[in-house]
């Protein structure tokens, strides 16, 4: 024991004459002197406590990142502006009247074409004179078409507005509710049973004397009475599927309300979902307009009102569009583009909006 307890005094011994201790000790020693010169007070600032190094996140700040880095996108709102800078000011570059046909005089009557003219230097998509019997749109096709759009373009607007905003709130309810279910269901059965061309024919016929002063009004009461019908349907098929889900069933738990779980926990979910299903809402409405102009359930020529659907209703009824295919290019101009860029603007913002992408 006596021989160990030497060896620990030496072996202490070693440790504490290691020179690196001695090194160790002096700069120990000298930190303790100079810590003022070491170290600099600045102060405190409240307002930098609270400021963050990053930026805050933002939801829709990433999704319009997302979206303009597709260069379709950027294309596709580029063509839509030219769409609807034409809309407003083509009618001006060319400014011609309707024929007069039939005694029914449209404007000026100076210009009263007696044939159809190709497009030309004068007449950019040229003249359309439909002949025959009746009333019937005619004249300039430059000036027509973007007359036309003008009111197809406000009219498809304001029926895909009014149709979204009662399908997402309709279809909101119904799926939340179980109540509503069986009652809704039946009669979305029955509208997809009733032929809907016939019930516009009988509407049309109730209100046709109060077409000059509401003309506008009942087109669009005709397009919105069921247009919402499918969008409701769907909302409600997804809201079903994931209202009773965990993070759902913890929120009503909790004592969330109706109105919150609707708002916070399911729309904003579907909203990727919801901007594919809206995005062509507006070209199917100006087709619709163009299917009741076919069936003379549109505006009225008379009034000076023209559409779309009334220009191509009134080239197909002749045979002068097989003889000159320009008439249907003339108005597809403005048809093709809108349908295919809020299609395609509708796919690109649903996939920026969708949450997997932000991950």
């Amino acid at each position: 024991m006596k021989k160990n307890k030497n060896n620990e005094e030496k072996l202490f011994q070693v440790i504490d004459d290691d020179p690196r201790l001695v090194d160790a000790v002096e700069v120990e020693k000298t930190i303790d002197t100079d810590i003022e010169k070491l170290f600099t007070v600045v102060g405190t600032s409240d307002e930098k406590i609270e400021k963050l190094d990053a930026t805050p996140y933002s939801y829709w700040s990433m999704t319009f990142k997302y979206l303009f880095k597709n260069p379709f996108v950027i294309v596709c709102l580029v063509i839509l502006g030219l769409l609807i800078f034409f809309t407003i000011f083509g009618p001006l570059m060319r400014n011609y009247p309707l024929l007069e046909l039939n005694g029914a005089a449209y404007g000026n009557t100076e210009y009263n074409w007696k044939e159809v003219i190709p497009p030309n230097a004068e007449h950019w998509f040229g003249v359309f004179y439909p002949g025959g019997n009746g009333l019937m749109l005619g004249g300039d096709l430059w000036w027509l078409v973007w007359k036309g759009s003008q009111l197809s373009l406000i009219l498809g607007v304001v029926v895909a507005l009014i149709d979204t905003i009662v399908g997402i709130v309709v279809g909101s309810l119904w799926g939340y509710f179980k109540w509503l279910d069986p009652i809704l269901i039946e009669f979305r059965n029955f509208v997809n049973n009733l032929p809907t061309l016939l019930l516009d024919i009988l509407l049309m016929q109730i209100l046709k004397p109060y077409m000059k002063q509401f003309s506008f009004v009942i087109i669009v009461f005709l397009l919105t009475a069921l247009g919402w019908v499918g969008l409701a349907g769907f909302i409600r098929n997804q809201i079903i599927i994931i209202r009773n889900r965990e993070y759902n069933i913890a929120s009503q738990t909790l004592g969330s309300s109706s109105k919150a779980m609707i708002t916070h926990n399911l729309l904003p979910y579907l909203v990727s979902v919801i901007i594919t299903v809206v995005s062509t809402a507006i070209p199917e409405a100006i087709s619709a307009e163009v299917g009741l102009a076919y069936f003379g359930l549109s505006f009225e020529v008379q009034y000076n009102q023209i559409t779309l659907g009334q220009i191509l209703t009134n080239i197909v009824k002749t045979t002068d569009w097989m003889q000159y295919p320009y008439l249907l290019i003339a108005p597809m101009v403005v048809m093709a583009p809108l349908t295919i860029c809020f299609f395609y603007l509708g796919l690109a913002l649903a996939d920026a909006t969708d949450p997997k992408t932000h991950r």
